[in-house]
């Protein structure tokens, strides 16, 4: 265990520059935006990430209908998160295949988000428009091409 815990603090002074970056971005957006997203934030339409966190506090809490209608691949995700976490912490072993389950799972997530922007959008959540983004308060035709392209 003292391994374990001695390779995540290793992690976490190694990638101190970034997660600190995240940690200021998030509490900035927060503050200014209400928002996290950065596609939300720009042009008020969901990325193939909204849902995630959400999906996942239901799969982990057991809700697994409400998980899987908020995002299909918290799942998977959460499986290739285990896998990474016992390998790299638990076992001290480099994870082997990091690149390919990172590669599937952003196509999985990309064909989701395909899909949900073609069969839900604008209809059911997280695939919902959000209003008063910065394309729609600068570029004056936007809402517009919004409403022609998904009826908006």
């Amino acid at each position: 265990m003292k391994a374990a815990v001695k390779r995540l603090w290793k992690d976490v002074y190694d990638y101190k520059i970034g997660i600190l970056a995240f940690l200021l971005y998030d509490i900035t957006v927060h503050m200014a935006f209400h928002a996290f997203c950065p596609l939300v934030l720009f042009a008020g339409l969901p990325c193939a990430g909204c849902g995630m966190t959400r999906a996942m506090f239901f799969l982990i809490t057991g809700q697994f209908a409400r998980s899987w209608a908020l995002h299909p691949m918290a799942f998977p995700v959460l499986l290739f998160l285990l896998y990474c976490v016992m390998a790299r912490y638990l076992m001290g072993k480099r994870v082997w295949g990091f690149k390919a389950g990172v590669i599937l799972l952003c196509f999985g997530m990309l064909a989701v988000y395909g899909y949900r922007m073609c069969a839900v959008f604008p209809k059911r959540p997280p695939y919902v428009y959000t209003g008063g983004n910065f394309l729609e308060r600068h570029v004056p035709f936007y809402r517009e091409f919004l409403r022609k392209m998904w009826g908006i």
